[in-house]
């Protein structure tokens, strides 16, 4: 018998379900905003009122629409209230100190292009420490990432052999999802 693969929740789509009380709590934000005098708006951060009001509500999770329509029900019936409450009291905590400045979280796009940074530094490290790039090579860069592999590629071949860094990570790349069998020595097909 060989183990089943567990699929991890990266696996799946991070969208596939969602917290419905994000969308009461900026429909509130929205209706409260309105009534306020458009000089005080400029100093309101959307974004974080609807996060110092999250904090304080429970979520509503749904992963199906059938199960978002029943978490905006409940919301609506059992939780406005608290919503109205959460939604007010984030604004004032937020209109309190309109000078103070805050650093926010870098979009979903931002995070990829660092992976993206992250991952040309490793090539490049990997390139270097096989001796493929040159000590005075440029540090490798979007831009000469083309030339640089290029120039590594025929290194690579005039040499004829690999480096032992660059078939290590081939094989963990082609080993990565091996799973070895676990055998249950106490199945009757073992026993003498």
């Amino acid at each position: 018998m060989s183990q089943a693969a567990v699929p991890s929740p990266e696996q799946h789509n991070s969208h596939a379900y969602q917290n419905v009380m994000e969308s009461l709590v900026h429909k509130e934000i929205h209706r409260q905003l309105k009534r306020l005098p458009q000089s005080l708006l400029e100093y309101i951060d959307t974004v974080e009122v609807a996060t110092y009001a999250l904090n304080r509500l429970p979520p509503l999770y749904a992963s199906s629409q059938r199960g978002k329509e029943k978490q905006e029900e409940k919301g609506m019936a059992d939780l406005k209230a608290d919503v109205n409450t959460a939604v007010r009291h984030a604004i004032a905590a937020v209109q309190r100190d309109p000078i103070r400045s805050s650093s926010p979280l870098p979009p979903p796009k931002y995070a990829q292009y660092e992976m993206a940074e992250a991952s040309l530094r490793d090539l490049e490290k990997l390139l270097r420490d096989s001796y493929l790039i040159e000590s005075d090579a440029p540090e490798m860069n979007w831009d000469t990432l083309k030339v640089i592999i290029a120039k590594a590629l025929k290194k690579s071949a005039v040499q004829g052999a690999l480096h032992r860094h660059i078939e290590d990570v081939i094989f963990d790349w082609e080993h990565r999802d091996y799973i070895p069998p676990v055998f249950d020595w106490q199945d009757a097909h073992y026993k003498f």
